[in-house]
């Protein structure tokens, strides 16, 4: 076989990547990246360090799925167990059952108020979900979720004294609180 033949084998067996397989694949490094560092702040160790300022061990790896806006990642995400009443480590950038980012539950909620129905949101979202799994419940969920957000941040109305004026011009004035307007 000559040069240019074992070459050309080579390249075919190479498979071209899409920008977007290239994009997911460097998502999924820089989030699994970032766990270990932060583990590792954690810990205060690298692995296999011994020091006395060990905070806890490792004690393997899990797999899970994150959903983001450019499809389902699957993750590597460390674990470990801290000393401090010998509690399992939670990270703080992959929170524990986090499954979906927050961009695509903000999509969820998007398509809802715009009069989509728990059964359809999946077929409106298929191009950012892809392949990654989206029930009914968690439809409802993610819309009960938004909803108690948005009624802790409501007041009731009687929580105001508003109280109209008249000035000389003839033009109303209001004043809710503290805060006023004019026409």
């Amino acid at each position: 076989m000559g040069k240019g033949s074992r070459e050309a084998a080579r390249a075919q067996d190479l498979e071209p990547l899409s920008l977007s397989e290239l994009i997911h694949h460097e998502i999924r490094v820089a989030i699994e990246t970032a766990v270990h560092e932060e583990l590792r702040a954690a810990l205060r160790t690298t692995p296999y360090e011994r020091a006395e300022v060990r905070r806890g061990y490792r004690n393997g790896t899990k797999t899970r799925t994150l959903t983001g806006p450019t499809g389902p990642v699957p993750l590597t995400l460390p674990r470990a167990t801290l000393f401090a009443g010998a509690k399992e480590w939670t990270s703080r950038i992959v929170p524990r059952y986090q499954r979906r980012m927050p961009e695509v539950n903000e999509a969820i909620v998007a398509t809802y108020l715009a009069g989509g129905n728990t059964r359809r949101i999946r077929g409106a979202l298929q191009r950012l979900l892809k392949a990654a799994p989206l029930s009914k419940s968690a439809v409802s969920r993610v819309i009960a979720h938004a909803e108690a957000r948005c009624r802790a941040k409501m007041r009731p109305l009687s929580s105001f004294s508003v109280s109209w004026q008249a000035d000389r011009s003839g033009c109303a004035k209001s004043t809710a609180g503290r805060r006023s307007a004019r026409c």
